[in-house]
């Protein structure tokens, strides 16, 4: 049996742990969000910045490589199957359960709604009806932070039916080549600085699906390379070697951004040459930091097992699941209390920790819940550990 691949179980638990902490940021930043603060800490934008570049597109990438070992003992049509029964039941329920509270706080917070949830909620699942203010309006219904979940399943899908038009994984090219040595940090940097040059103006980040042709080809692309290189233990070797390069390069250009971003946060006009200089530091920002991540998770975390990465390579996708709707929900509620400013970002925290532990330890006990929370049905999870 094939050597679990702990190294990747850790970076995504470590991936999903950041996005918690980073939509508890977003209640406090200058950008737009679900629920806003109105007491707003502007240098948070410059700290949230951090992983936003990133997080997401190692997180396909991590998905693409999980992929990639499926195949080893699944064929297309089996790993499309597979897949769906894993993702789409978790996407429906958020649809249908976790987003309506979500946008029922939003409307009140953005859209001045009055009504209470009973009667929001039809107006949810009534696709004649649009809630609008002067700006725009409020897409209902909606998968919200589980856009990412539907995603995946599509450029899942897409890799199926290629490889069932290939037949066998070793169809698939290797790049090894292409990406030898200090190529692996400089050619995916460009190729991500011309994906934005080329589509994010046109095309910005929306997670609407049909309109969001610049995140498709990052994600896509980040998808495809998880699943055809990070298989390749010789490619694992120069990210090692590339790690502390990486990571000198992902701190340097996340100064370079971060200052231009503090500069020009007030909408003052841009010169095209900066822009094209921000978007080449963008482009090695967003793949440094994946490159160090990958690196020193390599070195360090591989082969690092035991009950706390078992447990968490368990919990981490109904945590995902449900963490916005516990931070939207409590923070929406907090509010009304007027704590003291680190007192209530603390509380936030602590009760979006709790709602997901406890979450967790109640699904995985109800055999009927547990497909809803992208768990498998407890016997077959007992006769994989056998």
């Amino acid at each position: 049996m094939a050597e679990r691949r702990t190294d990747l179980d850790w970076l995504r638990i470590g991936a999903f742990a950041i996005l918690i902490l980073f939509h508890v940021g977003m209640f406090y930043a200058p950008a737009e969000w679900e629920v806003k603060s109105p007491r707003i800490v502007p240098w948070l934008a410059v700290v949230l910045e951090w992983s936003a570049p990133w997080r997401l597109l190692l997180l396909f990438m991590i998905s693409g490589a999980a992929t990639s070992f499926m195949c080893r003992r699944m064929a297309p049509r089996e790993l499309f199957v597979a897949r769906s029964v894993f993702l789409l039941p978790p996407l429906l329920f958020a649809v249908i359960a976790v987003s309506p509270p979500q946008l029922y706080v939003k409307a009140i917070e953005q859209f001045r709604y009055h009504g209470d949830f009973w009667r929001f909620l039809p107006r949810y699942f009534d696709l004649r009806h649009r809630l609008c203010n002067s700006e725009r309006c409020l897409q209902m219904p909606n998968w919200e932070h589980l856009w990412f979940v539907a995603y995946l399943w599509i450029y899942t899908t897409l890799l199926a039916l290629g490889l069932g038009k290939m037949g066998r994984l070793s169809s698939v090219p290797s790049f090894h080549r292409i990406l030898r040595g200090w190529r692996l940090l400089v050619v995916p940097s460009v190729f991500l600085t011309m994906m934005r040059i080329g589509l994010e103006h046109f095309f910005p980040e929306t997670h609407g699906l049909v309109d969001d042709w610049y995140l498709h080809a990052v994600f896509f692309s980040a998808f495809l390379f998880g699943f055809t290189v990070l298989r390749d233990n010789s490619i694992m070797r120069t990210l090692e070697s590339l790690r502390w390069l990486a990571l000198g390069v992902g701190i340097t250009a996340f100064i370079l951004r971060s200052t231009y971003t503090w500069e020009y946060h007030d909408g003052a006009s841009i010169p095209i040459a900066l822009k094209v200089v921000m978007a080449f530091a963008y482009g090695f920002d967003q793949w440094s930091w994946v490159v160090a991540a990958l690196g020193f998770a390599s070195r360090h975390l591989r082969g690092r097992d035991g009950a706390v990465r078992q447990y968490l390579t368990e919990a981490i996708f109904p945590y995902y699941i449900i963490h916005q709707l516990i931070i939207v929900l409590a923070a929406h509620e907090l509010t009304r209390l007027a704590l003291p400013l680190a007192l209530e970002a603390f509380v936030l925290v602590i009760l979006c920790v709790v709602g997901c532990v406890a979450t967790f330890e109640l699904v995985r006990r109800v055999e009927w819940l547990r497909p809803w929370f992208g768990l498998r049905p407890s016997h077959r999870k007992e006769a994989l550990s056998r």
